[in-house]
C-alpha cells in the first residue's frame, strides 16, 4: 500500500510540475492590454457543424488511461459543460454502448462528455487487480482535468454520472465538501454499507475472498457474473471499507438525479430510499426516476425500451441541471 500512495504521490508532484510549466504566461508586448483576449488553440476544439467524438489518453498515475471525449458543435470562443462518465464494477467505457449514446445525446443539448476505462476494464493497459476506489477517483479527476485542458469546457459546470459501482464512486467525489460538481445522476445507485455492498457484489464468496486477499497473495480471484475471472486486491478491499458516501450525502449541491430498479440485485430499495432521505438534507434539487428492471437496466438490449427511457432522462437531467 505505501508503494502504490507513493508511486500516486510522485505522479502527482510530476503532473504539478508540468502544469505549472504549462501555465506560465509572457508579459505582454508593449502597448498591448494583458486582459485582451486570446484565442486559445485547443486539442480537442468544437465544430460548428457537427459532433465530435475522439479516442483519448488520459494521464494519470504515470500511465495513460483510454479514453473517449465527446465534443457537441459549437462556435469558437465557446464553453460547454462537461459530465464525466463512471461505468461499472465490471464494465467499461461504453457500456454496451449505452455510455456512447448519451454522450451523444448530451451533445445534441450542447454538453461536453469524457469516459474512460478503469483499470482491467475495456481497453485498459492494466490487469483489474490494480483496480480500486482510490485509483477510479484519481483517473476520474484526471479526466477531468484533461478534458479541462485540452477542450473548450466551462470549469464552472461540471457534472458526474455513475452508473452501479460508477455510481458510488461518482458519489464519493460529488458530495465532498468542496466538490466542483454542480449536476449529478446516480443510475443503480450503489452508495451502501461498504461491507453489505461487498456482500452483494460477492455474494456467497464474499468470506473467502477477503481471507484469501488478506494473505501473502494480496489478492483473490473471482468469476464474475460475466464469466469473466478478476483478481480482486487488498487493495481495493482497503478503500472501499474506506467509500462511505452516504456519510456526506447532505454535501450535495446544484442538481442529483436518482434512478434505480424495482428489481436490482446489487442495490436494494432500502439503500435508494436513504439516499432519498438523505439528500434532503442538501441544498440539492431532487429527482427520482424508477424503473421495472433489474441491475441490468436492459442496457445489453439496444431495443430495450427502459435502455432507451435511462438515455433520454440523463440527457434531459443535465439539460436542465446546465
Amino acid at each position: 500500500m505505501m508503494k502504490r500512495i507513493l508511486s500516486v504521490l510522485l505522479a502527482a508532484a510530476l503532473c504539478v510540475g508540468m502544469l505549472a510549466g504549462c501555465n506560465q504566461t509572457e508579459e505582454p508586448a508593449s502597448g498591448e492590454s494583458s486582459s485582451q483576449s486570446q484565442v486559445v488553440d485547443y486539442a480537442y476544439p468544437l465544430d460548428a457543424e457537427s459532433v465530435r467524438v475522439y479516442d483519448v489518453a488520459v494521464p494519470s498515475r504515470g500511465i495513460e488511461i483510454p479514453g473517449t471525449l465527446t465534443l457537441p458543435a459549437g462556435e469558437e470562443g465557446e464553453l460547454v459543460p462537461l459530465v464525466i462518465l463512471e461505468h461499472d464494477l465490471f464494465g467499461d467505457r461504453s457500456t454496451d454502448g449505452v455510455f456512447e449514446e448519451i454522450a451523444l445525446a448530451l451533445a445534441d443539448k450542447g454538453i461536453a462528455s469524457i469516459a474512460v476505462d478503469f483499470s482491467g476494464c475495456g481497453d485498459s493497459s492494466e490487469d483489474f487487480s490494480a483496480n480500486s476506489p482510490f485509483y477510479i477517483d484519481f483517473d476520474v479527476k484526471a479526466a477531468r482535468d484533461f478534458a479541462i485542458q485540452n477542450a473548450p469546457v466551462d470549469s464552472e459546470k461540471l457534472g458526474l454520472l455513475g452508473y452501479g459501482f460508477g455510481a458510488r464512486m461518482a458519489m464519493d467525489a460529488g458530495a465532498l465538501k468542496n466538490s466542483p460538481y454542480t449536476a449529478m445522476s446516480l443510475i443503480a445507485p450503489m452508495v451502501g454499507d461498504p461491507e453489505e455492498t461487498m456482500q452483494l457484489i460477492f455474494g456467497s464468496e464474499y468470506d473467502r475472498i477477503v481471507a484469501e486477499a488478506f494473505t501473502e497473495a494480496r489478492s483473490s480471484e473471482f468469476v464474475g457474473p460475466d464469466g469473466v475471472s478478476r483478481s480482486i486486491s487488498v487493495n481495493w478491499i482497503d478503500d472501499m471499507r474506506l467509500s462511505c458516501p452516504m456519510n456526506n450525502v447532505e454535501n450535495i449541491k446544484g442538481s442529483l438525479q436518482v434512478i434505480y430498479a424495482t428489481n436490482d440485485e446489487y442495490v436494494p430499495l432500502s439503500v435508494v430510499e436513504a439516499l432519498l432521505n438523505g439528500a434532503e438534507a442538501s441544498t440539492a434539487e431532487v429527482t427520482s426516476l424508477q424503473v421495472d428492471s433489474d441491475h441490468s437496466f436492459g442496457f445489453d438490449d439496444p431495443e430495450s425500451p427502459v435502455r432507451a427511457q435511462v438515455i433520454e432522462a440523463v440527457a434531459a437531467f443535465f439539460d436542465e441541471a446546465f
